[in-house]
């Protein structure tokens, strides 16, 4: 009796599969502040250089970038995994957006007392990563060609988002 009603549930849920969870939380995000953060990366020149070509490919389109705003705030991880001597080296990139929002409890009930609020809480409104593996000779190429990736996917849903800004 219960196959009955198990068959047409998977068979409905798979159907219907779940959208992206970031799909329009990036809609009126015109400006963010840029921090980018590098684990255990000791040339200090390849790290000026993915910061550059972390910066150019974003003002190549038209997000802007404004140091000086507090949130939204768009975080790029970098990180190398050496587990010793061995040829593959582990790598991890990682995009987050992250802006601040209230609850809707907080929000009307201090709405209702006419307060300002002043408790915020962050949150990850976007995130994508990519774990990869290379060898010593081809990580930094293949490290650089993720970045890119993960970049452009964050711009493809960004103008997804806010489709009058392709304009």
């Amino acid at each position: 009796m219960s196959r009955y009603f198990i068959i047409p549930f998977i068979v409905f849920s798979m159907s219907y599969p779940q959208g992206i969870w970031y799909g329009g939380n990036l809609k009126k995000v015109s400006e963010v502040s840029v921090d980018i953060i590098f684990n255990d990366i000791d040339d200090p020149i390849w790290e000026e250089k993915l910061i550059q070509l972390s910066y150019l490919f974003l003002e190549r389109y038209k997000l802007k970038i404004n140091s000086e705003n507090f949130s939204p705030s768009l975080v790029i991880k970098i990180s190398v995994i050496e587990p010793g001597k061995s040829s593959p080296v582990s790598y991890n990139v990682d995009i987050s957006v992250y802006d601040l929002f209230i609850t809707k409890e907080d929000y009307t009930k201090n709405f209702a007392k006419k307060k300002i609020l002043k408790k915020f809480k962050t949150g990850i409104i976007y995130q994508q990563n990519i774990l990869g593996q290379s060898s010593n000779e081809k990580m930094r190429a293949d490290m650089e060609n993720t970045l890119l990736t993960l970049l452009d996917k964050f711009i493809d849903q960004w103008y997804q988002d806010n489709p009058i800004k392709q304009f």
